[in-house]
């Protein structure tokens, strides 16, 4: 053993894909969804600055069968992201004590799922007042 390589442990390359690593791996990916749907509102964006034509084709393809597809796969995407990153939540956190006993971590699941949702729902409506 030489003293300027620290020793590696050998590992399979689909390590990842393997039964402790996999739900992580995919919980990952799932945020390429995220990014993935944060590109389809930039190119809106994008195409909103170039003018009406540009505009009306963006709004074509999102009202086409495939534009459909892509965002019912990236919802499901999104949602599952969603969801496990508020189970991870409770895991990433200090312990939380209130009184003298911990709180749950499904407790602390559910207040952050449901206080998002709340705050995702004011947005929505506010959203719809101004458009309005």
């Amino acid at each position: 053993m030489n003293e300027s390589r620290p020793y590696r442990r050998p590992a399979p390359k689909d390590w990842w894909a393997k039964a402790p690593y996999r739900a992580y791996t995919v919980r990952e990916m799932s945020g390429l969804a995220v990014a993935g749907y944060g590109a389809v509102l930039f190119a809106g964006l994008y195409s909103l600055s170039q003018g009406p034509e540009s505009w009306a084709a963006y709004v074509r393809f999102l009202q086409s069968p495939v534009s459909l597809l892509l965002h019912a796969a990236l919802l499901a995407a999104v949602l599952y992201h969603v969801k496990t990153w508020f189970q991870i939540l409770p895991k990433t956190m200090p312990k939380l004590i209130l009184g003298r006993a911990p709180v749950a971590q499904r407790t602390i699941t559910r207040v952050a799922t449901i206080f998002a949702g709340a705050c995702s729902l004011a947005l929505v409506l506010i959203t719809l007042g101004v458009a309005r």
